[in-house]
Order: C-alpha cells, then structure tokens, then sequence
C-alpha cells in the first residue's frame, strides 16, 4: 500500500468517525432540548415551571441561577437564569424569565413574560390561574466541528420559535399544589436544508406539591414533590425533603429517581437576601463519565418602597 492510499483510508476512518460523532450529537441534543432544564432548587425559579407563581408572594423577586451538569466534560449542558416577578395591581401578577442553555455546539435563549390573576378561595387559601408567552432563539454552531465539505453541516443554524404555556397554583401557608403546562406550540428544528433535525420544543407537563410540618419552634420539616412529563421521553420524578431552622437556614436532600441524588443547602442572609447550593450526583451509568452537577442561586426580594414585605410563607418561599 502506497502513501497516498494509507492516508487515504486513514481520512475515510477519519470521516466515518466524524459522521458518527455528529449523528450521536444531535440525537443528543434532540433530547437534551425535549426535557427543559432540570434544576434540583427548581422551587427558587418556580415560575419558569408555572406561570401561576408570579406574583405569589406579594413583593418583587429577583433570582439568578446558575447550574453546570455533568462536571468535568467537556461540551456538557449548562444553564444560566435570570426571573424577576411580582404584584401588578389587585389580584394581578407579572413576570418575566430568561433562560440560556448551552450544550456542545447547542445554543438556545427562551425569553418568557409571565401574567397571573389570584382568587382568595378562602380566609388562608388562594387560588392563581397564570399564561406565559415568549419564545426561543435556537442556533447550532456546525462550524465549530469543521467540517466544510459537507453542505448540510457547513452553515450554523439560527432559529426563533415562539411559545405558550399555563398553569394553576393552589396554596395556603402550609401547602400548595401546582399544575402546568409548557411548549404549547409544539416545533421541530431543523437544519437550513430541512434535512436534519436538531432539536425539538415537545410539550412539558409539570406536577407538584409540598408542604411544611412544623417540628417545634425553631425547625420545619418541608417535603416536596415534582413529577415531569414530556412527550416521547421517560418520566422524570423529583422527591425532597428539608430541615428549616429559625426561616433562615435549610438543608436537604433530594433524589430524582433512576438519576441522581442531591445535597442542598440554603441561607437567608437576610430579609431580602437568600443563596442556595446544590450538588448532584448521577447514580446511573452516566456515573462514570461526570464528576456530578452543582447549582447556585442568589434570590432578592424587593417590597414595597424597597422594604421586605412578610405576606405568606408558602412551602414554596420563606
């Protein structure tokens, strides 16, 4: 074999290898993007699940959340969040949500406004009905692997899908129970030649509930529950538990089933102030191949004339 036909055979090894990274890749990313982003302290950005939550609390909140899955890996999923909601008027909430996730040579930004309307069911109970609209901005950057003879896979893909999603919310000082719904609109993405899909937006239905049980004066014990269906994926299941001591410090621990167990911490530095630190740690067969996923939040509650307002603590926010 001459030198031309080795280097040959090694540029189509070379290229079969490529092909197949590519088509695992966006088999992952599909399903990446039909799950939403999983937070283990989804209950610091719960109106992005339920549009009903905003303005729950009566004051202005603001939380920023960071989280990085599968530590360690190069091209793993990371999320980025920012979500502010509040009262609007009588009865009225408002929010807004923006929400970056990144994985591989997968960009998308969805950008959602939130609006609730409340019922005061009983003396403590309250009932939210909540829509959200918006929409995604989608881009694959295909040049990023390099490859430039192939038409398909030579020009990055940019996107906008736009989206709707409801939500009820029932909840008193102890309880609460939620139902929603998100991507309304199902879309399928595809590249520019409509030759290869790149992802999907599938319907998500979203079920929860939690409550708190006093233990004494100073600690609660809060359990939580969060069920999570989307269309053509396997069922995702979050159940937690937590210790409040004195409504200023929290630690739990969380399990989404067949996937990960989870450590969290939470600290109300003050009125207006709260962190939270979580840690992941994948039980599967992914175990091997990630050093585990970590998640920070940074929570602002704003009352009126910039004072903290004590309203209802919720299991949802305290």
């Amino acid at each position: 074999m001459d030198l031309y036909q080795l280097l040959k055979e090694i540029n189509m090894k070379i290229s079969i290898k490529i092909s197949i990274l590519i088509f695992f890749v966006l088999i992952g990313i599909k399903s990446y993007s039909q799950q939403k982003p999983l937070y283990t302290q989804y209950y610091n950005n719960f109106n992005l699940i339920n549009p009903a939550y905003s303005g729950s609390n009566g004051h202005l909140t603001t939380t920023a959340n960071v989280r990085s899955q599968w530590s360690g890996e190069k091209g793993s999923p990371k999320t980025q969040t920012f979500s502010l909601h509040g009262t609007a008027g009588k009865n009225v909430g408002v929010g807004l949500s923006v929400v970056h996730d990144e994985v591989f040579i997968w960009n998308n930004t969805e950008i959602f406004a939130d609006f609730s309307y409340s019922l005061q069911v009983t003396e403590t109970a309250t009932l939210a009905f909540g829509i959200k609209a918006g929409g995604s901005f989608l881009n694959v950057n295909l040049q990023e692997i390099g490859i430039n003879d192939d038409p398909n896979l030579s020009e990055n893909i940019n996107q906008f899908n736009p989206n709707i999603g409801t939500g009820i919310l029932y909840y008193t000082d102890k309880f609460y129970a939620s139902l929603s719904t998100v991507n309304i609109l199902e879309t399928e993405h595809y590249d520019g030649n409509s030759s290869i899909s790149t992802a999907s937006d599938n319907m998500v239905y979203y079920l929860s509930a939690g409550y708190v049980l006093d233990l004494g004066k100073d600690f609660k014990l809060r359990p939580s529950f969060l069920v999570r269906a989307v269309n053509g994926s396997p069922l995702s299941t979050d159940i937690s538990g937590s210790i409040l001591w004195k409504n200023r410090f929290e630690i739990g621990v969380a399990h989404r089933l067949n996937e990960s167990i989870s450590g969290l911490f939470q600290i109300r530095v003050n009125n207006n102030i709260k962190i939270g630190y979580s840690y992941d740690s994948i039980i599967n067969n992914l175990n091997n191949y990630n050093n585990g996923s970590h998640e920070i939040s940074l929570v602002f509650d704003i009352g009126v004339n910039g004072k903290f307002v004590t309203k209802k603590r919720t299991p949802l926010f305290w």
